[in-house]
């Protein structure tokens, strides 16, 4: 697979690097605003002048949008129409109608169109999907999921927590991850209530904390929370409860723990993962090193569906990705109007 990369920021860096680990791939050429950031990044391989002259590039079979949220949406559509699948990071776009346009194009074009949903990749997520397809954990009742951070020092550019380009705050941002592993896991859902507020960092429509409560279409529940205040730093976890056990996914570092019954409130067996191997490359490397890993094997079953193979559940496409920006516009509406809402029908 021939990858061309917009933007040449700090997650095209990640995406190069994976790219350079894939057999029989290679980066066709990079565009950015910047050229010598372009330059920079493409090493040997070519650098466009313009997004246009990339997209007119025959050799280019894949384009990765590692660009600003609200560009998403035009760039993901001129590239289906050029005839190139596409990989677009979070959040897919800042609203739903742009997502809706973008799954529309690919559609039309017949191009595979997915979000990077990496953490869905991570491990010990790995291991909690693994637990539920055993049927370990009996009947699925809920999904709970929480992201946090410090805030403002987090970022680099204005743009990441501007309402316009991120189509929200901490929902948006690192809560986008976290709403598509609960409903990546908890199933289908039907309609979502939440609250946000934003006391400490009072942005411009951008909120600090958000928290989504969803109900699936059976009684599954699932809920999901962001914040910008986590002052203990970064906090990542999911949890899935059913009616004979659970299990958690904890970063960092990776941790996945298990606890099942032979019945309700039974002898309880406990099982537990420290990947230990992950934690010192990720002590002495950093937390990129995993991320690297895990775009390396979403882009194995990126390619897997460019030629038409089943590679399970594990991928966002279009259309999860379409989800968690609803979910969270939802969470939105929800706490202003305090009434839930009721989510789309996916055709």
């Amino acid at each position: 697979m021939k990858f061309a990369i917009v933007g040449a920021g700090a997650i095209a860096q990640l995406r190069k690097a994976a790219i350079d680990l894939l057999e029989g791939s290679n980066l066709a050429g990079v565009f950015d605003m910047l050229p010598e950031r372009a330059t920079a990044l493409a090493g040997g391989a070519r650098t466009y002048a313009t997004f246009d002259e990339l997209l007119a590039d025959a050799g280019v079979e894949t384009v990765i949008l590692c660009t600003p949220p609200d560009s998403h949406a035009d760039m993901a559509i001129a590239a289906a129409e050029a005839g190139k699948h596409v990989i677009v990071e979070k959040p897919m776009a800042p609203t739903t109608k742009d997502c809706k346009r973008m799954i529309a194009a690919a559609k039309k074009n017949d191009r595979v169109l997915t979000v990077g949903f990496n953490h869905r990749y991570f491990p010990a997520v790995k291991e909690i999907r693994a637990s539920i397809a055993s049927g370990r954990l009996g009947e699925i009742s809920h999904v709970r999921g929480y992201s946090g951070h410090t805030g403002l020092s987090e970022f680099k550019a204005e743009w990441m927590y501007s309402k316009d380009v991120m189509g929200g705050g901490a929902l948006l941002d690192n809560g986008i991850h976290m709403i598509d592993l609960v409903h990546h896991l908890m199933g289908p859902v039907k309609d979502v209530y939440g609250l946000t507020q934003n006391k400490t960092w009072e942005l411009d429509r951008v909120e600090d904390n958000g928290f989504a409560l969803l109900r699936g279409p059976t009684g599954t529940i699932g809920s999901a929370g962001a914040s910008w205040t986590e002052w203990k730093g970064y906090h990542f976890y999911v949890e899935v409860y059913g009616t004979r056990g659970m299990a958690r996914a904890y970063y960092a570092p990776m941790f996945f723990s298990e606890v099942t019954m032979d019945r309700p409130g039974g002898a309880r067996t406990k099982r537990r993962k420290l990947y230990l191997p992950l934690i010192f490359t990720e002590k002495f490397k950093g937390w990129q090193s995993t991320a690297i890993q895990t775009f390396v094997e979403e882009m194995q079953d990126f390619i897997a569906l460019t030629k038409g193979r089943s590679t399970g559940t594990a991928i966002a496409t279009g259309q999860d990705g379409f989800r968690s920006v609803e979910i969270a516009q939802a969470v939105y509406s929800a706490s202003e109007t305090g009434k839930p809402v009721v989510l789309e029908t996916l055709e």
